[in-house]
């Protein structure tokens, strides 16, 4: 028997209401039987200052904690911009340090993105990517998730419907996180 893996979901808007946050709810329904879902909740990570991690504030030695313990990561950015935010950015740095302490090291990661707008993040998306790649983290090329008119696919309950295709899309994109973090 296979052991079970863990997700753990990132979102770079830290809006309660975030459209990117509701995407991240959206893979629950998606993952395979073996795969728990986790949302990490960074809110009260300060801003990066290397003057401030010895000793490290004890909500980034919490959030590190809870992404060193992830099989994989899914990060939902918006496009602030043309670009992913700064909070998320911010998160990625404390997750690198202090030096010799890369939280992220050895991760695959998913990268998806939802907009009220029509550019389905493609641009934010890129340099996460590119940033993503830079740490050595291997991100599954395709399919892409970038939802645009987010705000037009939330009920009246507050979940965001995705289009069939896209939800196809969605759990292939998955299916493919899970293969790549089965084989590390």
């Amino acid at each position: 028997m296979s052991r079970n893996l863990k997700l753990v979901g990132i979102s770079g808007s830290l809006r309660e209401d975030s459209v990117n946050k509701k995407l991240l709810d959206v893979c629950q329904s998606l993952l395979p039987d073996n795969v728990e879902y986790e949302y990490a909740d960074y809110t009260d990570v300060p801003v990066f200052n290397q003057d401030k991690e010895n000793p490290l504030p004890e909500s980034v030695a919490r959030f590190k904690k809870q992404v060193e313990s992830a099989d994989m990561l899914l990060i939902a950015t918006p496009q602030y911009n043309g670009s992913f935010p700064g909070v998320l950015k911010n998160a990625i740095d404390w997750l690198t340090r202090p030096e010799g302490d890369n939280s992220l090291s050895g991760k695959v990661a998913g990268v998806v993105g939802a907009t009220p707008g029509q550019s389905g993040t493609i641009q934010a998306q890129l340099h996460l990517r590119e940033v993503l790649g830079h740490m050595g983290i291997q991100v599954p090329a395709h399919p892409r998730i970038m939802v645009s008119g987010a705000y037009d696919l939330v009920d009246d309950q507050g979940k965001l419907n995705l289009p069939e295709r896209d939800a196809k899309s969605y759990e292939k994109m998955l299916q493919e996180l899970v293969k790549l973090a089965g084989v590390r």
